[in-house]
């Protein structure tokens, strides 16, 4: 029988709306920010008028791919400065997307000591309880206080046993959901060793075999590790670079934020610079511009794990994998010591927080007029290259 074609145009209406369901119901794109911290009226007032449309561009993306995109606070979502908290709620919720964050040390109301609840106050009453659970596509997500506040100077990383118990039985409301992301704010495990801080270990064994996904701020670093096999870290960059500060966070990791997005059960994940394309992974420095590599080209991986192979090759001949080093990034260095204009104690700031970190490569190329391509394939087979000559 044929239709006419204005049922013909129903029924491909209703195809692709089911389609899309469909779509939407296997994944979803996260935007993770790390650490917003404003504490004056200039800060808030960038993350209003800069951050905030660069994410918009990030979101507006996003639409394109037919799945459902929502944002999430890693903590620290003021930096001390409670009546900011309205606004920077606001200022996310402009978005249009659903919000969710986490309380982190400095959300909590310094004034008060020796009163936890009393001194999270400011930031239950704007953001809600500081344990809620939420579904995006297979994942369960689960927000935890891992801030056991005393005073401002005076607070460790714990999970209480309330929240223990809260834990469990989320979890087992959802015996079918096979990976759980737990998000808090300050860092699961040890970064560097890939081993979990004591008291994560009570959060592992509740959760189980399904596989964890911990997702924190509070570090002020960009860092994926691997603990086991079904156990990773992400440690999320401040979106704002260091503390407002300079644009570029200490360890190299260039303002942004983190997105992850689930296809079909599955996830990727990237570092986006804010106000750059996607692809934009690699920074390229020529021979003679590093500091102690000048017979070197230098490059940084953006969003770099274990995972991650690096190569390169010399005028379309294959080299071989780059030279890992761990060096403080030259674009922090000259922005601190060029570019930033602040008071001795911030200048001093600035200097002490830059360590060296090993999101970095090298090679030594045969001739200077050599054209060196570098060629980074990330855990997901995801390919980014640069060269000397662009």
């Amino acid at each position: 029988m044929r239709l006419r074609p204005i049922f013909a145009l129903m029924v491909i209406a209703i195809l692709l709306h089911i389609g899309s369901v469909a779509a939407q119901d296997q994944g979803f794109n996260l935007i993770v920010v790390g650490d917003p911290q404003p504490q004056t009226e200039a800060q808030i007032s960038a993350l209003e008028r800069e951050i905030i449309p660069q994410i918009a561009t990030i979101i507006e993306e996003y639409k394109a791919s037919g799945y459902p995109t929502a944002i999430l606070l890693t903590g620290d979502n003021v930096w001390d400065t409670m009546k900011f908290m309205p606004r920077v709620k606001s200022a996310f919720e402009s978005l249009g997307v659903p919000l969710y964050s986490v309380i982190g040390n400095h959300d909590h109301d310094r004034r008060v000591k020796h009163n936890q609840t009393k001194a999270e106050r400011h930031y239950i009453t704007t953001f809600g309880p500081r344990n809620q659970s939420f579904i995006l596509g297979e994942t369960l997500f689960v927000t935890l206080d891992n801030i056991e506040y005393s005073t401002y100077h005076d607070y460790t990383s714990a999970v209480d046993s309330e929240q223990l118990a809260w834990l469990e039985r989320t979890v087992g409301e959802h015996p079918d959901i096979e990976r759980v992301a737990v998000c808090m704010h300050a860092p699961a495990s040890k970064i560097y060793e890939a081993t979990l801080r004591p008291y994560a270990e009570p959060i592992r064994e509740i959760i189980g075999d399904r596989k964890i996904e911990f997702i924190t701020g509070h570090a002020h670093r960009h860092a994926t590790v691997d603990i086991t096999e079904n156990i990773v870290e992400h440690s999320v960059a401040q979106v704002s670079g260091n503390l407002w500060f300079a644009p570029i966070c200490a360890d190299g990791t260039p303002r942004g934020v983190f997105c992850i997005e689930e296809r079909a059960g599955e996830w990727q994940w990237r570092h986006r610079i804010l106000g750059e394309e996607s692809d934009y992974q690699l920074r390229i420095w020529p021979q003679g511009t590093v500091a102690e590599n000048e017979d070197y080209i230098v490059v940084k991986v953006i969003g770099w794990d274990e995972k991650w192979v690096i190569e390169w090759s010399e005028n379309s001949e294959p080299r071989g994998e780059m030279e890992q080093i761990k060096i403080i990034d030259p674009d922090y260095t000259y922005y601190v010591e060029n570019k930033a204009n602040y008071r001795k104690k911030y200048m001093d700031r600035l200097r002490r927080s830059a360590r060296p970190h090993r999101h970095y490569f090298r090679c030594r190329p045969s001739s200077e007029n050599s054209e060196i391509t570098i060629t980074a394939t990330d855990r997901f087979g995801r390919t980014f290259s640069v060269s000397n000559k662009e």
